[in-house]
């Protein structure tokens, strides 16, 4: 294989237009109307790899309407209102169906475990339960989990993340960006270390206001240092719904994307 460069290795949260804008729990942030989809954002971005979230249903019609993606990730939680472990199972199910039919799918991922899947009630046994599962039917799909960086100190934590293959970690406050390295480390010795796909936002929703230019920058800074070190395998962009919005954090990633999207990483 050949050298990979830094925009190989970052992902796109995708999400159906205007989700947030549209949501009870966004809505009210006034975040401005979208018009981008997934495809739109790969296209803008040339970052073909993406996740399937943001409303978007796991079928065939939403793989249809990203031709140019090369890997995807589908995605749920084990929650809604409350521990949700047969809703879960079965968007499980409907990934392997897609993975079957379609190669570019590689992975399924239990969202926002970290919060509120822990905060249902999750356990150790529901994850092993759905990894004996996925064991049963071909294919098997890696299971990654999103692990939030204020969630590392609940003692819940530890026992579960043996049955994850790959930790998704968002930083919910922008501004506590200092701290992500240690988060990183600290995670990554729990996990015994576990690949990591850092979540890099271009809102700053834990204190509901944008990110100024120069607080995306040091972001932006920290995601390039953390792919060139391979601390990380990847930096993962949320979401598609915001990247067409006059913010000066998208302003500031496509200008940093296009300084060193093309550049190659050891």
């Amino acid at each position: 294989m050949g050298a990979q460069t830094i925009r190989d290795r970052l992902w796109l949260w995708g999400m159906k237009v205007n989700v947030l804008q549209e949501s009870s729990g966004f809505g009210a942030l006034q975040l401005g109307r979208s018009a981008m989809t997934v495809e739109d954002a790969i296209q803008r971005t040339g970052i073909t790899n993406a996740v399937m979230a943001g409303a978007l249903p796991l079928d065939e019609q939403t793989l249809a309407a990203m031709p140019s993606a090369r890997r995807i990730i589908c995605k749920h939680a084990l929650h809604a209102d409350a521990l949700d472990y047969q809703g879960c199972l079965e968007k499980l199910m409907d990934a392997k169906r897609l993975a079957a039919q379609d190669p570019r799918v590689e992975a399924f991922l239990v969202d926002d475990f970290s919060t509120g899947s822990l905060d249902a009630g999750a356990r150790p046994e529901h994850l092993a339960r759905l990894q004996f599962e996925n064991a049963l039917h071909h294919p098997r799909l890696p299971l990654d989990g999103t692990i939030y960086t204020m969630s590392l100190e609940r003692p819940e934590l530890p026992p579960v993340l043996p049955y994850f293959d790959l930790l998704i970690v968002p930083l919910w406050h922008a501004d506590h960006i200092d701290g992500v390295p240690a988060s990183l480390s600290r995670l990554s010795g729990l996990s015994g270390g576990k690949p990591m796909i850092f979540c890099l936002y271009l809102y700053d929703f834990g204190n509901s206001r944008g990110i100024p230019r120069e607080l995306m920058q040091r972001h932006l800074d920290l995601a390039e240092s953390l792919l060139r070190e391979k601390r990380v395998a990847g930096v993962l962009v949320c979401g598609t719904c915001l990247m067409d919005l006059d913010w000066e954090a998208n302003h500031c990633f496509y200008d940093w994307l296009e300084r060193v999207g093309d550049d190659e990483l050891a």
